[in-house]
């Protein structure tokens, strides 16, 4: 009857922890079996161990899931807990076969001592996000030398290095494309590892006249900052988002580009950039530049970057032949001799 008691008692701790506890990355409920259960004690059962349930671990690199008779120690339907216990293994575990693990060379180090859950301090963790395995970055703790000379096979199978994707140092993100660059700069020989010089240059030839977006429209999922028909469209995308643009070009880059086609008022006889009216006598105009630049003077800085001392004030400069460029009703409570008010007035 204790023993059945016993039995109910933990199967109703699992219940409860299943429900009230998110273990979904652990699946299985340690912190129950671990600290939830009274033990020890006169007419209780022994305490449990990483080592009750995972004995071989320390001989195998793989994970050991405990067998039928020692759930039965507890349970009497053992043969369904472990069942469940196995099916709800960590969803890692694709990765935890893909490294070899010497866990009784590591459990012996002075470091560790024997305890398991410094490394697999998910187990009992309430976090959703928990996980078995230790982050790589603890395993860096120890393993940086080997990682910065690009040495991973030594915990990783060279088979697998291929279809494993970087999860925190690399992480390979949807903005991973934009950024890849500086990064390989600093970790090429982390970067040796699975990728090789052949695929940089798919993208980094030199020698190829177009630009690699051109050149691969099928890869519609390689997240290419500009598609390949995005000359045609980049007016209308810098006219609406300019200070997009501005975190990659400068003005002087664009200019150059523009002067370079014909299409930029620094070129000699160029053709101008804008619209029929844009500069003249009648402020009603609807391509009026006065009234786009009140509008969004950020537009007209992606090309005219000098401020005020452009060629905004070769005519609107006090007595200049572009009038006054102030509305009806000015008034300012600075003085001319303000630094922005220099620019035109004399102090």
């Amino acid at each position: 009857m204790k023993r059945l008691a016993f039995a109910l008692l933990a199967a109703g701790l699992v219940v409860s922890a299943c429900e009230s506890t998110r273990q979904a990355a652990v699946g299985f409920p340690h912190v129950v079996h671990l600290t939830g259960i009274e033990c020890g004690g006169s007419g209780q059962p022994s305490c449990l161990t990483c080592a009750s349930c995972h004995a071989g671990a320390r001989d195998s690199a793989r994970p050991i899931l405990p067998e039928t008779r020692q759930c039965a120690g507890c349970h009497d339907n053992a043969e369904k807990v472990a069942r469940q216990a196995a099916t709800t293994l960590d969803p890692d575990y694709p990765l935890g076969r893909a490294i070899r693990f010497e866990h009784v060379k590591h459990l012996d180090l002075p470091q560790i001592a024997g305890q398991c859950v410094k490394c697999h301090a998910g187990v009992v963790s309430e976090k959703s996000e928990a996980t078995a395995y230790p982050p790589m970055s603890l395993c860096l703790d120890c393993h940086q030398p080997e990682f910065d000379q690009g040495r991973c096979t030594p915990c990783h199978e060279a088979k697998h290095l291929r279809r494993l994707v970087p999860q925190s140092f690399s992480r390979h993100d949807t903005g991973w494309v934009q950024r890849h660059g500086a990064h390989a700069k600093r970790t090429e020989p982390q970067c040796n590892q699975c990728h090789t010089q052949t695929q940089c240059a798919d993208c980094h030839d030199q020698r190829q006249t177009l630009p690699v977006e051109v050149r691969h429209p099928e890869k519609v999922g390689a997240g290419f900052v500009h598609r390949g028909d995005f000359i045609t469209r980049h007016p209308i995308e810098a006219r609406s988002q300019p200070a997009t643009c501005a975190t990659c070009h400068t003005a002087s880059s664009c200019d150059a580009c523009h002067t370079k086609r014909g299409v930029s008022g620094n070129a000699v006889g160029s053709v101008n950039p804008h619209p029929i009216g844009w500069v003249g006598p009648d402020p009603t105009s609807s391509n009026f530049h006065g009234r786009a630049a009140r509008h969004n003077i950020v537009s007209c800085a992606s090309c005219h970057d000098r401020g005020p001392a452009t060629n905004c004030i070769r005519c609107h400069k006090a007595g200049g032949g572009g009038g006054n460029p102030h509305p009806a009703g000015w008034s300012s409570s600075r003085s001319k001799g303000a630094a922005m008010c220099r620019y035109c007035h004399e102090p």
